[in-house]
């Protein structure tokens, strides 16, 4: 590796306030430089393009995609001097998952409904046979009882957002995470409910059009919550999102009735922006 990008040094102890650090003028420069060949055919471009592109001088061009290639993250074509992205910043970006861009989207329409009901919301993705909270309003909601919650991993069978999921998602996705969950049952690591019941959950699930649970989740008893889908064009469910409540205060089915339609609205706006982003993408 080359020279590491110079990083932002905090503002002297003697200056107004201590604790804001100076804008590190190349750093932008160099990241305005990577926006700038993303934004390019193929992604690659010679020098008098990104200027033009950036409003940087050509020297300084130069000079911050030199950079770039000994960090790794550019090369240079000895055909016609272009430079190009290269595979180390793709997987970079392959860390940003399809989900993490779901909960991107849905944050701010959470925040709305989560601020319009009061009760805190999350929404959730699917990871083997558990659901993995990927955002949540608990940090901004006055009736949170959890205030950490992203990264939370909740059992699909006894978890609202986890019954909606296994309900609503296709028959050879939802079997073959029964299979896993089957399998971890016979080691002894979770616990399941019997077959009979489980059927019984889907059935109600998939005819009420909601996830439910109760305080069935041993870790957390005082969980009462409902959950619905969020689903692609093509039908396959995302993500879910859900109302929580205390049980002591509510049930599911007065959940329901308070909050369902809101929580079906917020899922439909989800949605919308998830295939609203999918076509600008396909249009760039």
């Amino acid at each position: 590796m080359g020279s590491a990008i110079p990083t932002a040094m905090p503002a002297s102890d003697s200056s107004p306030d201590s604790s804001v650090y100076k804008h590190v003028q190349g750093l932008s420069r160099g990241l305005a430089i990577l926006r700038a060949l993303c934004d390019c055919a193929d992604g690659r471009a010679q020098i008098p393009e990104l200027s033009a592109r950036t409003d940087i001088h050509r020297t300084t061009v130069r000079r911050l995609l030199e950079t770039l290639v000994l960090e790794g993250l550019v090369q240079s074509s000895e055909d016609d001097g272009a430079y190009f992205l290269t595979a180390e910043l793709k997987r970079w970006g392959d860390a940003f998952t399809t989900y993490d861009h779901v909960a991107e989207l849905a944050a701010p329409i959470l925040d709305e409904l989560s601020a319009r009901i009061t009760w805190p919301c999350s929404l959730a993705t699917p990871q083997e046979d558990t659901m993995v909270i990927r955002a949540a309003t608990h940090h901004q909601s006055p009736l949170s009882f959890h205030r950490r919650t992203l990264g939370r991993r909740l059992p699909m069978l006894m978890t609202s957002m986890g019954r909606a999921y296994l309900a609503f998602s296709n028959a050879s996705t939802r079997d073959r995470i029964l299979d896993l969950i089957a399998s971890k049952y016979e080691a002894g690591e979770v616990p399941l409910i019997s077959l009979a019941t489980f059927k019984q959950i889907m059935l109600r699930t998939q005819r009420d059009g909601y996830g439910a649970n109760h305080g069935e989740w041993s870790a957390d008893k005082k969980v009462a919550a409902i959950a619905v889908p969020v689903m692609n064009k093509q039908g396959a469910v995302l993500a879910c999102i859900n109302v929580v409540a205390i049980t002591r205060a509510t049930s599911p089915d007065q959940l329901a009735k308070k909050f369902l339609a809101q929580l079906r609205d917020a899922a439909t706006e989800i949605e919308v922006a998830i295939a609203q982003s999918e076509s600008k993408v396909r249009k760039g």
